[in-house]
């Protein structure tokens, strides 16, 4: 089963606004609920009026704060097949 893939914004626009800090705090939140998942940084993503953006297999999410990027991250609980969830724990 593939691991989710989780990108975040680095453009120079979401780095601004705080997504520098994002990358660790998603190892730290995604190792703490035991998900395994690819974690990637990547340039702009073209919605910098939007942003900080983090993609979440493909779907992106306005995320403004930390607050908010866990709230995008918890939506990997549900969505997550127990195996994924399971391995990174093992």
């Amino acid at each position: 089963m593939p691991k989710p893939v989780i990108e975040i914004c680095l453009g120079s626009s979401c780095f601004a606004r705080g997504s520098n800090r994002y990358p660790q705090a998603a190892a730290r939140w995604l190792a703490a609920h035991g998900i395994a998942a690819e974690l990637r940084g990547r340039r702009c993503r073209k919605a910098c009026a939007d942003g900080p953006i983090v993609a979440i297999d493909g779907v992106e999410h306005q995320v403004p704060d930390l607050e908010a990027l866990h709230r995008a991250l918890a939506s990997l609980i549900d969505a997550a097949p127990q195996s994924v969830i399971q391995r990174s724990r093992a």
